[in-house]
This record gives C-alpha cells, structure tokens and sequence, in this order.
C-alpha cells in the first residue's frame, strides 16, 4: 500500500495491512491529503529488527489529515533488543497543520505518535495505548493541540510517560501547547513530563485532565506550573480490614486541583543546569 503521490482523500477498507515500515517504500502523506482509516481497519507494522521505525510518516508537507481506525506495533514480536524508535505516526521537521482525529496507535516498539520540527499539530480523540516508550513525545513544535484523547499503559523502557515534551538540544522549542479534557491512565511514568533540561519548554497549558497513578512532572521548566488547573487525580484506597470492612473492595477517590500548579498534581523537579536556559 502505497499513498506516496495521493493527493484528496485515501480510504483504507475494514481489514488489516501488514506494513512495511522500514523501507524506502513505506508510507508517507503528501500535502491537502486526508487519510481516512474505516471502522476496523489497521495498518500493522510487519515484525523487524530496526532500531527505529513508522507505520505513517508527514515530513515537509501541509494540510494532512488522518482520520479513524488503528496504527498497531510488533513490539512483542520484535526481533532486535535495541532502540526505542519505532512510531505509528511520525510528525517531522516541516509539517504543519496536521490533524490526528480519532486513531489509536498501540503496541510500538518506541512511541504510539512523536512530533519533531512542526507547527500547527492537533491530536483530537486519538488513543495511544500499550506502547514500549511514550504514548506521544514532542521534541520540537510551534503550535499543538491534544484534545478529548486517551495514553495509558506505556511501559517497557523509560520514561514510559503518557506524553514526553523532551527537546533533544538547545535549537530546539516546545511552545504554544493546550492539554485539554484527556486521560492519562496507568502509565509506568508520569502522566506527562516535560523535560526542559536542553533547551526551553514554554507556554504549555493542561486544563480539565484526568490523571491515575502518576502526576505531572516538571524538570527546568518552572514557568509553566501556573497553566496548570483544574485537573483531577485518581487514587485507589482500601478500607483497613475488620468489622464490616473485612470484605471491603478498593475503590478510586477523585481529587480535584484546586490551585493552579499545585494540590499534588505537580512534581517539580529542580537541578542545576550547566548552561542556564530563560524559561
């Protein structure tokens, strides 16, 4: 299956397509393309050894939309031990106005979505589930929405968060990001991290999220902690055993941030840089 020269809207029937992810051939969106993947339909990574990989590539192209269905991995079907690489969608360096709407993206062998070098990215009711590093990581963005979406069940390397904003030097920035109404469910890692010990992470807003298990920490990055409101947090508490809680089930207790950047719902963690960024 190729989309290399389509242009308009490409529709992927219910079924699943076993991809080839690491050849030259592999699938790339061209520019005003929309990708629409049908109830039921899933485009699977071919098992590989590859250190890295993508099921969908959008490099250098605007007004991409990838609507529906589902992105799957090989992680444990893997043939190699190395690497944390492998991505269903990988957004890079020249794209803009990208929509994600409605896709899960699951069991990768690196992460479930990964943006680098874009502008204008909207992620809007997307899944990113069972994946081996992040559910989403962002290493270089102007511009992005996640919206109404679900990471949960990273696990395997680390950070295993649900979303990672990690620039990997300092010519890099993650700027102009709205977290709105999404879930971070049972992730080994933090929900989100943000990472700013390379260069500057700013402008980053997380309103009306849910969280279980793990918080949201930040590292150099302080500045943004005042964006930070109005989420929940769920924990599992048991009643202690005897009398007639001898056979009491746990249950999940809902904790509301009431304060911006505080309540628990923020771990900051400071250190010393050797090169000290403006946040």
């Amino acid at each position: 299956m190729r989309s290399g020269g389509a242009k308009g809207t490409v529709l992927v029937p219910k079924g699943t397509y076993m991809v080839d992810t690491t050849s030259k051939a592999r699938l790339k969106l061209r520019d005003d393309m929309t990708l629409k993947l049908a109830d039921g339909a899933t485009l699977k990574a071919i098992p590989n050894d590859s250190k890295k990989y993508a099921v969908l590539t959008i490099f250098g192209v605007a007004n991409v939309w990838v609507i529906g269905g589902t992105l799957e991995g090989e992680r444990d079907q893997h043939k190699g031990k190395s690497g944390q690489w492998g991505f269903g969608i990988r957004i890079g360096k020249g794209a803009k106005h990208i929509t994600i709407g409605g896709v899960t993206s699951k069991k990768m062998w690196g992460d479930g979505f990964y943006v680098q070098g874009a502008e204008d990215v909207r992620f809007c009711g997307v899944t990113a589930d069972a994946n081996r590093r992040q559910g989403l990581s962002v290493i270089q963005v102007d511009g992005l929405l996640v919206l109404n979406s679900v990471f949960k069940n990273t696990h395997g390397t680390r950070p295993s968060a649900g979303i990672d904003f990690e620039p990997d030097d300092a010519s890099q920035q993650i700027t102009n990001v709205r977290i709105v109404n999404s879930k971070f469910l049972d992730n080994a890692g933090a929900g989100i991290l943000v990472a700013g010990k390379k260069a500057r992470v700013t402008k980053i807003e997380m309103t009306r999220n849910v969280f279980r298990n793990n918080p949201v920490v930040v590292e150099y990055s302080p500045s943004i902690a005042a964006a930070i409101c109005g989420n929940r947090q769920i924990s599992t508490q048991t009643e202690s055993a005897g009398g007639f809680n001898a056979y009491a089930e746990p249950i999940e207790v809902v904790a509301l941030q009431n304060d911006c950047g505080g309540g628990g719902f923020v771990v900051d963690r400071q250190k010393k840089r050797k090169t000290p960024l403006n946040d």
